[in-house]
Protein backbone atom coordinates (compact mmCIF):
# COMPACT_ATOMS: atom_id res chain seq x y z
CA UNK A 1 0.00 0.00 0.00
CA UNK A 2 1.66 3.62 -1.11
CA UNK A 3 2.35 5.96 1.95
CA UNK A 4 0.45 8.87 1.37
CA UNK A 5 2.43 11.47 3.26
CA UNK A 6 4.98 12.08 0.20
CA UNK A 7 3.13 13.45 -3.24
CA UNK A 8 4.78 14.78 -5.91
CA UNK A 9 2.69 16.34 -8.71
CA UNK A 10 3.13 17.40 -12.20
CA UNK A 11 1.96 19.67 -14.37
CA UNK A 12 0.91 23.42 -12.86
CA UNK A 13 -1.93 24.62 -14.75
CA UNK A 14 -4.67 26.10 -13.34
CA UNK A 15 -6.49 22.82 -12.17
CA UNK A 16 -2.73 21.35 -10.60
CA UNK A 17 -2.34 24.18 -9.07
CA UNK A 18 -5.72 24.14 -7.27
CA UNK A 19 -5.02 20.46 -6.90
CA UNK A 20 -1.30 21.25 -5.25
CA UNK A 21 -3.19 24.07 -2.76
CA UNK A 22 -5.58 21.02 -1.60
CA UNK A 23 -2.91 18.30 -1.20
CA UNK A 24 -0.95 21.52 1.08
CA UNK A 25 -3.90 22.52 3.10
CA UNK A 26 -3.95 19.19 3.31
CA UNK A 27 -0.76 18.32 5.16
CA UNK A 28 1.01 16.78 2.48
CA UNK A 29 4.87 17.05 1.60
CA UNK A 30 4.62 17.92 -2.04
CA UNK A 31 7.05 17.83 -4.54
CA UNK A 32 6.35 19.82 -7.50
CA UNK A 33 7.52 19.75 -11.31
CA UNK A 34 6.25 22.07 -14.29
CA UNK A 35 7.95 22.91 -18.08
CA UNK A 36 8.21 26.41 -17.17
CA UNK A 37 9.28 27.06 -13.69
CA UNK A 38 8.85 30.80 -14.13
CA UNK A 39 5.24 30.14 -13.86
CA UNK A 40 3.39 32.32 -11.00
CA UNK A 41 1.85 29.04 -10.50
CA UNK A 42 4.71 27.68 -9.20
CA UNK A 43 5.63 30.56 -6.94
CA UNK A 44 2.42 30.28 -5.55
CA UNK A 45 2.72 26.71 -4.27
CA UNK A 46 6.31 26.89 -3.30
CA UNK A 47 5.07 30.29 -1.11
CA UNK A 48 2.33 27.55 0.26
CA UNK A 49 5.17 25.15 1.35
CA UNK A 50 5.84 22.93 -2.01
CA UNK A 51 9.05 21.82 -3.07
CA UNK A 52 10.18 22.75 -6.62
CA UNK A 53 12.56 20.31 -8.13
CA UNK A 54 13.23 20.64 -12.10
CA UNK A 55 14.37 17.52 -12.67
CA UNK A 56 11.65 15.64 -13.72
CA UNK A 57 12.68 12.26 -12.85
CA UNK A 58 14.08 13.18 -9.68
CA UNK A 59 10.38 14.61 -8.71
CA UNK A 60 9.13 11.19 -9.69
CA UNK A 61 11.66 9.50 -7.63
CA UNK A 62 10.89 11.50 -4.54
CA UNK A 63 7.38 9.97 -3.76
CA UNK A 64 5.44 6.47 -4.12
CA UNK A 65 2.44 8.50 -5.32
CA UNK A 66 2.64 11.04 -8.33
CA UNK A 67 -0.04 13.33 -9.86
CA UNK A 68 -0.42 14.12 -13.28
CA UNK A 69 -2.30 16.93 -14.61
CA UNK A 70 -1.20 18.61 -17.83
CA UNK A 71 -2.92 19.29 -21.04
CA UNK A 72 -3.55 15.93 -22.66
CA UNK A 73 -2.26 12.29 -22.75
CA UNK A 74 0.29 13.18 -25.70
CA UNK A 75 1.67 15.75 -23.38
CA UNK A 76 2.18 13.36 -20.85
CA UNK A 77 4.26 11.06 -22.90
CA UNK A 78 6.14 14.24 -24.56
CA UNK A 79 7.44 15.10 -20.78
CA UNK A 80 7.63 10.92 -20.05
CA UNK A 81 9.29 9.67 -22.62
CA UNK A 82 12.96 11.36 -22.05
CA UNK A 83 12.93 10.07 -18.23
CA UNK A 84 12.39 6.76 -18.92
CA UNK A 85 15.85 4.83 -18.97
CA UNK A 86 15.99 6.46 -15.44
CA UNK A 87 13.76 3.94 -14.42
CA UNK A 88 11.83 6.65 -12.36
CA UNK A 89 8.57 5.46 -12.85
CA UNK A 90 9.87 1.71 -11.57
CA UNK A 91 7.19 0.71 -8.42
CA UNK A 92 5.39 4.11 -8.55
CA UNK A 93 1.18 4.63 -7.98
CA UNK A 94 0.32 7.05 -10.48
CA UNK A 95 -3.07 8.91 -10.26
CA UNK A 96 -3.35 10.72 -13.71
CA UNK A 97 -5.89 13.72 -13.82
CA UNK A 98 -5.59 14.40 -17.70
CA UNK A 99 -8.20 15.01 -19.52
CA UNK A 100 -8.62 12.45 -22.64
CA UNK A 101 -10.24 8.96 -23.63
CA UNK A 102 -11.25 6.10 -22.84
CA UNK A 103 -8.69 4.63 -25.26
CA UNK A 104 -6.31 6.98 -24.78
CA UNK A 105 -6.40 5.54 -20.76
CA UNK A 106 -6.17 2.02 -21.59
CA UNK A 107 -3.70 2.73 -23.25
CA UNK A 108 -1.69 4.97 -20.82
CA UNK A 109 -1.92 2.09 -18.24
CA UNK A 110 -0.16 -0.67 -20.62
CA UNK A 111 2.58 1.95 -21.38
CA UNK A 112 2.89 3.14 -17.54
CA UNK A 113 2.52 -0.72 -17.14
CA UNK A 114 5.88 -1.28 -19.60
CA UNK A 115 8.02 1.53 -17.07
CA UNK A 116 7.31 -0.24 -13.91
CA UNK A 117 4.65 1.32 -12.51
CA UNK A 118 2.14 -0.82 -10.01
CA UNK A 119 -0.89 1.38 -9.79
CA UNK A 120 -2.37 3.19 -12.05
CA UNK A 121 -5.31 5.32 -11.70
CA UNK A 122 -7.36 7.58 -14.70
CA UNK A 123 -9.82 10.08 -13.05
CA UNK A 124 -11.77 12.71 -14.46
CA UNK A 125 -11.97 15.96 -12.28
CA UNK A 126 -15.96 16.99 -12.14
CA UNK A 127 -15.31 20.97 -11.13
CA UNK A 128 -13.96 24.08 -12.21
CA UNK A 129 -10.07 24.96 -10.59
CA UNK A 130 -12.14 26.99 -7.98
CA UNK A 131 -14.39 24.71 -7.17
CA UNK A 132 -11.64 21.66 -6.22
CA UNK A 133 -11.95 21.05 -2.38
CA UNK A 134 -15.87 21.92 -1.94
CA UNK A 135 -18.70 19.82 -1.62
CA UNK A 136 -19.40 20.64 -5.01
CA UNK A 137 -16.25 18.73 -6.45
CA UNK A 138 -16.24 14.84 -7.27
CA UNK A 139 -13.76 12.94 -8.60
CA UNK A 140 -14.74 10.01 -11.14
CA UNK A 141 -11.21 7.01 -10.50
CA UNK A 142 -11.24 4.06 -12.16
CA UNK A 143 -8.35 1.08 -12.67
CA UNK A 144 -7.08 -1.66 -11.03
CA UNK A 145 -9.76 -2.42 -8.09
CA UNK A 146 -11.14 -0.64 -4.82
CA UNK A 147 -8.72 -2.84 -2.51
CA UNK A 148 -5.85 -1.13 -4.56
CA UNK A 149 -7.75 2.02 -4.73
CA UNK A 150 -8.12 2.53 -0.69
CA UNK A 151 -4.31 2.96 -0.84
CA UNK A 152 -5.03 6.44 -2.61
CA UNK A 153 -8.75 7.20 -1.73
CA UNK A 154 -7.72 9.94 1.07
CA UNK A 155 -5.46 11.32 -1.18
CA UNK A 156 -8.20 12.13 -3.80
CA UNK A 157 -11.17 12.64 -1.47
CA UNK A 158 -8.65 15.80 -0.35
CA UNK A 159 -10.45 17.41 -3.81
CA UNK A 160 -13.71 15.60 -3.70
CA UNK A 161 -16.04 12.92 -3.39
CA UNK A 162 -14.27 9.74 -5.03
CA UNK A 163 -16.38 8.21 -7.10
CA UNK A 164 -14.78 4.89 -8.43
CA UNK A 165 -16.72 3.84 -11.84
CA UNK A 166 -14.41 0.40 -12.62
CA UNK A 167 -11.36 -1.63 -12.82
CA UNK A 168 -11.53 -0.72 -16.69
CA UNK A 169 -9.04 2.31 -16.65
CA UNK A 170 -11.19 4.12 -19.49
CA UNK A 171 -14.07 4.23 -17.54
CA UNK A 172 -13.39 7.72 -15.70
CA UNK A 173 -12.76 9.15 -18.69
CA UNK A 174 -15.71 7.33 -20.29
CA UNK A 175 -17.94 9.15 -16.97
CA UNK A 176 -16.41 12.54 -17.16
CA UNK A 177 -17.00 13.01 -21.09
CA UNK A 178 -20.71 11.66 -21.09
CA UNK A 179 -21.18 14.46 -18.11
CA UNK A 180 -19.71 16.94 -20.22
CA UNK A 181 -21.06 16.02 -23.62
CA UNK A 182 -24.65 16.72 -21.51
CA UNK A 183 -22.76 19.90 -20.37
CA UNK A 184 -21.87 20.79 -23.51
CA UNK A 185 -25.31 19.78 -25.58
CA UNK A 186 -26.88 22.32 -22.82
CA UNK A 187 -24.79 25.04 -23.60
CA UNK A 188 -25.63 24.42 -27.20
CA UNK A 189 -29.15 24.94 -27.18
CA UNK A 190 -29.25 27.75 -24.49
CA UNK A 191 -26.69 29.89 -26.71
CA UNK A 192 -29.45 29.44 -29.61
CA UNK A 193 -31.65 30.44 -27.13
CA UNK A 194 -29.91 33.59 -26.20
CA UNK A 195 -29.47 34.49 -30.04
CA UNK A 196 -32.76 33.93 -30.97
CA UNK A 197 -33.36 36.01 -27.80
CA UNK A 198 -31.48 39.10 -29.03
CA UNK A 199 -34.20 39.30 -31.89
CA UNK A 200 -36.69 40.23 -29.97
CA UNK A 201 -37.08 43.81 -30.47
CA UNK A 202 -38.20 45.75 -27.40
CA UNK A 203 -40.95 48.73 -27.34
CA UNK A 204 -38.68 51.50 -27.57
CA UNK A 205 -37.61 50.27 -30.79
CA UNK A 206 -34.06 48.19 -28.92
CA UNK A 207 -33.34 45.08 -28.23
CA UNK A 208 -34.53 43.13 -24.96
CA UNK A 209 -31.70 42.27 -22.22
CA UNK A 210 -30.77 38.71 -22.72
CA UNK A 211 -29.51 38.49 -19.03
CA UNK A 212 -33.45 38.87 -17.29
CA UNK A 213 -35.00 36.36 -20.05
CA UNK A 214 -32.61 33.84 -19.33
CA UNK A 215 -33.09 34.75 -15.37
CA UNK A 216 -36.44 35.08 -15.30
CA UNK A 217 -37.11 32.45 -17.85
CA UNK A 218 -34.62 29.94 -19.47
CA UNK A 219 -33.09 29.28 -16.44
CA UNK A 220 -36.22 28.25 -14.67
CA UNK A 221 -37.63 26.54 -17.79
CA UNK A 222 -35.03 23.87 -17.75
CA UNK A 223 -34.38 23.45 -13.91
CA UNK A 224 -37.59 22.24 -14.27
CA UNK A 225 -37.13 19.74 -17.03
CA UNK A 226 -33.96 18.40 -15.77
CA UNK A 227 -35.86 15.21 -14.03
CA UNK A 228 -37.12 14.17 -17.22
CA UNK A 229 -33.50 12.63 -17.74
CA UNK A 230 -34.17 9.90 -15.48
CA UNK A 231 -37.12 9.28 -17.24
CA UNK A 232 -35.54 9.39 -20.71
CA UNK A 233 -32.61 7.06 -18.86
CA UNK A 234 -34.91 4.43 -17.59
CA UNK A 235 -36.56 4.15 -21.49
CA UNK A 236 -32.79 3.57 -22.91
CA UNK A 237 -32.31 0.92 -19.78
CA UNK A 238 -35.77 -0.62 -20.70
CA UNK A 239 -35.86 -0.25 -24.16
CA UNK A 240 -39.59 0.90 -23.35
CA UNK A 241 -39.66 4.73 -25.18
CA UNK A 242 -43.33 5.63 -23.57
CA UNK A 243 -44.04 9.15 -24.41
CA UNK A 244 -45.22 10.39 -21.58
CA UNK A 245 -47.42 12.62 -22.72
CA UNK A 246 -45.04 14.34 -25.28
CA UNK A 247 -45.17 11.76 -28.28
CA UNK A 248 -41.92 11.99 -30.33
CA UNK A 249 -43.70 13.50 -33.54
CA UNK A 250 -45.35 16.19 -31.79
CA UNK A 251 -42.05 17.15 -30.41
CA UNK A 252 -40.14 16.76 -34.27
CA UNK A 253 -43.23 19.21 -35.56
CA UNK A 254 -41.93 21.77 -32.69
CA UNK A 255 -38.51 21.51 -33.39
CA UNK A 256 -38.97 22.27 -37.05
CA UNK A 257 -40.70 25.09 -36.08
CA UNK A 258 -37.38 26.22 -34.08
CA UNK A 259 -35.22 26.00 -36.99
CA UNK A 260 -37.76 27.78 -39.31
CA UNK A 261 -37.89 30.83 -36.44
CA UNK A 262 -34.20 30.60 -36.81
CA UNK A 263 -34.01 30.53 -40.12
CA UNK A 264 -36.47 33.48 -40.51
CA UNK A 265 -34.74 35.42 -37.81
CA UNK A 266 -31.49 35.35 -38.93
CA UNK A 267 -29.88 32.82 -36.38
CA UNK A 268 -27.47 29.50 -37.50
CA UNK A 269 -29.44 27.01 -35.48
CA UNK A 270 -27.01 24.38 -36.67
CA UNK A 271 -26.33 23.04 -33.22
CA UNK A 272 -29.74 22.22 -33.53
CA UNK A 273 -30.63 20.71 -37.04
CA UNK A 274 -28.40 16.81 -36.41
CA UNK A 275 -30.55 16.47 -33.45
CA UNK A 276 -33.79 17.34 -35.59
CA UNK A 277 -32.87 15.08 -38.75
CA UNK A 278 -32.64 12.24 -36.07
CA UNK A 279 -35.77 12.83 -34.84
CA UNK A 280 -37.27 12.65 -37.77
CA UNK A 281 -35.71 9.48 -38.68
CA UNK A 282 -37.26 7.97 -35.87
CA UNK A 283 -40.71 9.40 -36.73
CA UNK A 284 -40.00 8.14 -40.58
CA UNK A 285 -38.71 4.57 -39.37
CA UNK A 286 -40.81 3.52 -36.09
CA UNK A 287 -43.96 5.99 -35.96
CA UNK A 288 -44.32 9.18 -33.75
CA UNK A 289 -45.82 8.07 -30.58
CA UNK A 290 -43.06 7.02 -28.96
CA UNK A 291 -40.68 8.97 -26.58
CA UNK A 292 -38.09 11.47 -28.00
CA UNK A 293 -35.31 9.05 -26.02
CA UNK A 294 -35.22 6.75 -28.77
CA UNK A 295 -33.36 8.90 -30.23
CA UNK A 296 -30.00 7.12 -28.28
CA UNK A 297 -30.75 4.03 -30.30
CA UNK A 298 -30.02 6.12 -33.87
CA UNK A 299 -26.39 7.13 -31.75
CA UNK A 300 -24.82 3.93 -31.20
CA UNK A 301 -22.64 2.24 -33.63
Amino acid sequence: MASNSKISLVGLGNMGTALGHALLDGQKQLTIWNRTASRPSVTSLVDAGAVFEPDLSWTISNSPVTIICVLDYPTIRQILDPIVNSHALKSKTIINLTNGTPREAREMKEWMYAQGVTQYFDGGIMATPDMVATPASSIFISGENEQRLSSVTNIIEIWGRAQYVGQDPGAAALNDLALLAGMYGMFAGAITAMALLQKQKGGSGGYSRVESQVTGMLNPWLQALVPYHAQMAKSIDTGIFESLGNPIQMQSIGMQNILKACDEEGVDAGSLRYFAGLMEKVVAERGGDGGIAEVATLLLT
